[in-house]
């Protein structure tokens, strides 16, 4: 048991960040006449240098710069003139880098297009096109939805929950289907404005989700307790209220609303049976091996999970505090 805890002890002292998708944000929106109103918004971090956004050679800058710092990022608006206007001018964003993986642009046309396109540190530059293309959206929003479910480390944490309550492929069909459609449900109806957005409470519902699940593996079993399907599902539609507030910083496409919508949740599905089919045949492979070996993993899991949700739950408690009494 000693190892565990070590091992428990080392991994909470690693930095956590439960989305790490925080990507910079350039928000273009044409008012009227090629004239743009431009916001650019980037996390305030001392770590890294910041990156910068490059406009095309022929817009011009027509008001002064607004700079504000807002919560942890650093923004700036500010207003420019295209004369030509954006379609096939190219905007990049310099200075991304391995550490700093993402930048999102969005652009609201005057004619209703729009377009959101994820800028890497490998392929920084977005020719705007001429024309917008669904097929297009659907593609970029698959592989966002599976980028977010990888570097969610607390959707992540849960997923492995699920995994360590089931004892057969059967059982872990049911409980990650059961939590599919809790998640489903809430990210669809959010998005298209069936219900409201409560981001405020809902990353600190998600940390105990987590803990209650931590929880439950280190003593439910030892009580024969069974797995509680309806509970996941209601999990599940707390979760699902977290990929919903990520959708909306990202944004949907006006003409393609519900293509992307889809396609983001599909995304997440595809990722989360990636992150599944990886882990459980992990174990598999360590139990045939080791069964010693397997225990030791399965606790450093539980450990972990538990820890992390602790460490979350206070965190977020505590801006939710803070909040309060700024707000009072």
């Amino acid at each position: 048991m000693k190892y565990v805890l070590s091992l428990f002890l080392i991994l909470v002292c690693m930095p956590a960040h439960s989305h790490t998708l925080a990507p910079s944000l350039l928000e273009i929106k044409e008012l009227t006449n090629n004239i743009f109103d431009v916001l650019w918004r980037t996390p305030s971090s001392r770590e890294f240098q910041r990156p910068q956004p490059t406009l095309p050679q022929s817009c011009g800058t027509i008001s002064p710069l607004n700079d504000r710092i807002t919560g942890s990022a650093f923004e700036i608006t500010w207003q420019i003139s295209c004369p030509q206007g954006l379609d096939n001018q190219d905007i990049s964003i310099v200075g991304l880098t391995s550490s700093r993986t993402a930048a999102l642009i969005k652009i609201e046309l005057a004619d209703k297009r729009s377009y959101n396109q994820l800028i890497r540190h490998d392929d920084q530059t977005f020719t705007v096109p001429a024309t917008a293309s669904t097929l297009k959206s659907v593609v970029q929003y698959f592989l966002l939805g599976i980028e977010h479910i990888l570097i969610g480390l607390d959707h992540l944490l849960f997923v492995t929950g699920l995994l360590l309550l089931a004892t057969s492929w059967q059982q872990l069909l049911l409980t990650v289907s059961a939590f599919t459609i809790g998640h489903s449900v809430t990210l669809v109806f959010v998005s298209l404005g069936i219900i409201p957005n409560i981001a405020v409470w809902v990353e600190l519902a998600i940390a105990a989700t987590i803990l209650y699940l931590a929880i439950y593996l280190s003593y439910g079993k030892r009580h024969g307790v069974h797995t509680r399907w309806p509970l996941i599902v209601i999990f599940g539609l707390i979760h699902g209220l977290g990929f919903a507030t990520v959708l909306k910083e990202l944004g949907l496409p006006q003409t393609d609303v519900v293509a992307s919508l889809v396609a983001f949740n599909i995304g997440i599905e595809a990722g989360q049976l990636l992150f599944v089919v990886g882990l459980g045949a992990l174990l598999k492979s360590i139990s045939m091996a080791s069964g010693r070996t397997e225990w030791l993993m399965r606790k450093v899991a539980v450990y972990t999970m538990g820890g992390m949700a602790v460490f979350w739950c206070l965190d977020r408690g505590y801006g939710l505090w803070v909040g309060s009494q700024y707000y009072w």
